[in-house]
């Protein structure tokens, strides 16, 4: 009677081969999980600019003097600056400021940072 199974040699490659493949996808999992923190901290500060330019917008005409503000919010540099536009076409250009929020962060030994920008019209009250 002649016995089915595996040789050892069968099972020392089938292992090897199976330990080849487990490491590749090892390795995948540390360059996923830095993306994934990455985005993370992309998607904060882009909250975090949020938020400020929204604060900013609630702020009366008078208080929205030129010149730059600088503060520190959870691990983020917040950046504001209130300046003139120079626009082409507008009627009278006094009545409209560009708000600038810049969001920095270090993330890896890296600097990154992000920009969003709005302009706020004075409305005649």
């Amino acid at each position: 009677m002649r016995r089915r199974g595996f040789s050892l040699i069968e099972v020392v490659i089938s292992m090897a081969i199976l330990s080849v493949g487990i490491v590749g996808a090892i390795r995948v999992f540390p360059v996923g999980l830095r993306a994934s923190q990455r985005a993370e901290l992309a998607s904060r500060a882009t909250l975090a600019a949020e938020r400020t330019l929204e604060s900013w917008k609630l702020k009366a005409w008078e208080e929205l003097s030129t010149g730059e503000t600088a503060s520190r919010e959870d691990d983020f540099d917040i950046s504001v600056l209130v300046d003139q536009p120079t626009v082409d076409g507008l009627v009278d250009p006094s009545r409209v400021k560009r708000l600038s929020v810049t969001v920095g962060w270090m993330q890896e030994g890296r600097g990154r940072s992000l920009t969003l920008v709005t302009y706020v019209h004075r409305s005649d009250a």
